[in-house]
């Protein structure tokens, strides 16, 4: 079978198709055709050597969309010709994977398999984020940077769902469309208006006791600013500087809560929760996904590209 991957870290230019023998699932396993493959940002730190891989050559990516081919001993859950989506899966950049019954979840029959693929880390992310980590409540008041992007639209979209009211932050008039049309109550565009005062106000002055970050390092001060009084802060990447100096005596006085997230680390049991309940919502015809730009599989290196470079609001894809 063919399949995107890297025999050395670096650039989108290490990336190669190449041939790779097919899987064969294992008791427990089911096999997929991959329809799509999503690429997030994750996936070029590996890619780069920020983060180390276990082998060259490597196979990235770890979203799909696409439908079952063969089941292995012991499958239960599923049949042959199902479609599904799923994440925190080794290697979806090729033409077939194979993967444990529970981690992949029904795609419902009005989305396409690039609609799976690009659901798949964006909500979960979004939906452990604000109800696992954040164990946000209806009726509270959530901020949420990025709006525009994969994660932080999923999150206006879960938070919405949930009954909660959401400040978004965008950078472009476009991207507060964007932002609004997913569901969120006030769009603050932090290019032209002070953040802090228009949340402050926005707020009646008491703040949001609640924050998902896309990139801490640049905001954690002014995260404190429009913090509420025991707010939580959930840190889901800090890609500019992923050490950044924590001003503790801010966090303090606040008596705050800053809080990690990573999918990849997740516990099982959460995962299945959440991608029950996203599949749930999605099959519902209540969440909607939101696509940047498909890039045929022997384009790949484009579509890392198109990430890093941030010319495309929304989920990147590959297809097969």
């Amino acid at each position: 079978m063919k399949a995107v991957a890297y025999q050395k870290h670096g650039g989108p230019e290490v990336l190669e198709i190449i041939e790779v023998e097919k899987p064969s699932p294992q008791p427990g396993e089911v096999l997929v055709k991959v329809g799509a493959s999503g690429v997030n940002p994750v996936d070029t730190y590996f890619r780069s050597g920020v983060r180390p891989v276990d082998q060259f050559p490597y196979i990235p990516h770890f979203d799909l969309g696409g439908t079952i081919v063969e089941l292995g001993a012991n499958v239960t859950k599923w049949k042959i010709g199902d479609r599904v989506w799923g994440t925190n899966i080794k290697g979806t950049a090729a033409e077939f994977v194979s993967v444990p019954e529970d981690k992949v979840f029904p795609l419902a029959s009005h989305l396409s398999e690039e609609d799976g693929a690009a659901l798949s880390m964006a909500f979960v992310t979004a939906y452990l984020s604000l109800f696992n980590r954040a164990k946000l409540s209806a009726g509270e008041t959530v901020l949420i940077y990025g709006a525009a992007g994969a994660v932080g639209n999923a999150a206006v979209q879960l938070a919405k769902q949930h009954g909660a009211n959401v400040i978004a932050t965008a950078s472009s008039a476009e991207k507060a469309t964007i932002a609004s049309n997913a569901g969120a109550d006030k769009v603050v565009l932090y290019n032209e208006a002070n953040l802090v005062d228009e949340v402050i106000a926005w707020t009646n002055n008491e703040g949001v006791p609640v924050i998902l970050d896309v990139s801490l390092s640049e905001n954690m001060e002014t995260n404190f600013e429009v913090l509420a009084n025991g707010g939580r802060i959930v840190t889901i990447g800090s890609p500019k500087n992923n050490t950044p100096t924590l001003p503790w005596r801010y966090l303090n006085m606040k008596n705050a809560s800053l809080i990690g997230v990573l999918l990849f680390k997740a516990p099982p049991h959460e995962l299945k929760s959440a991608g029950e309940e996203i599949s749930r919502l999605f099959a519902q015809k209540k969440l909607s996904t939101h696509i940047g730009k498909v890039f045929d599989f022997k384009d790949a290196a484009k579509a890392h590209e198109a990430i890093e470079s941030k010319n495309f609001s929304g989920n990147i894809l590959i297809k097969f």
